[in-house]
């Protein structure tokens, strides 16, 4: 649970139920509606969370980098804060694999400022990145550019750098130096774009369901 302290200055921002801001001990409604994501996702929680809901139309516009992810939240733990990153996408191939990782970055320095204003201490250690998607252009056997791109690797005998950390469980955002975070993939159903995701609580392993 978090310190009164922080409770007590959520009442500086709109905070409630369907509001940008809510705090719950229960669960969180991802929605995305855009072309480019349609996506709906239920975010199970064990402890007490607060959600930042449509980030990327309220962030602050003093940074350079003005991408910015869906949705924040922000999961108490012992001593510690987690911060969570997500991004929902329709479709993730290598082009927009790299935007997402700008909007991550974006979100994070949001994330970090409304932490200031909360009282709420960071460590970059305990950021997690989601990316939730239907489609992974990535790494579909029947796209012709992919299997050109294996062929041409194979034959030459370098390895993937064409989005090849979108398979790794750690990716590197520049922010401002390159920073490893942890980076999780949650596959929506391919039809109609649903799924639930679960945070547990404290140090655990954080896991994808249904």
């Amino acid at each position: 649970m978090f310190q009164e302290k922080v409770r007590s200055r959520l009442c500086l921002l709109t905070e409630g139920k369907d509001q940008p801001v809510e705090l719950s001990e229960r669960e969180f409604h991802l929605i995305e509606k855009s072309e480019g994501g349609e996506a709906d996702l239920r975010v199970g929680i064990s402890g007490e969370c607060i959600l930042f809901r449509g980030l990327e139309k309220r962030k602050l516009q003093y940074f350079k980098n003005n991408k910015c992810a869906d949705y924040v939240i922000f999961e108490s733990g012992d001593d510690i804060c987690i911060v969570h990153i997500f991004e929902l996408k329709r479709t993730v191939k290598k082009d927009e694999w790299d935007h997402i990782k700008q909007q991550f970055s974006g979100a994070l320095q949001n994330a970090l400022a409304l932490a200031g204003v909360l009282e709420v201490s960071i460590s970059l250690e305990n950021v997690r990145l989601h990316t939730v998607y239907r489609n992974d252009k990535l790494n579909d056997a029947a796209n012709p550019a992919v299997l050109r791109k294996k062929l041409h690797d194979k034959s030459t005998g370098s390895k993937d750098s064409a989005g090849s950390d979108w398979n790794s469980r750690q990716i590197s955002l520049e922010f401002p130096q390159g920073v490893l975070f942890s980076h999780h993939k949650i596959k929506l159903d391919i039809e109609n774009g649903t799924g639930e995701y679960t945070l547990c609580s404290g140090h655990q392993q954080h896991e994808a369901v249904g």
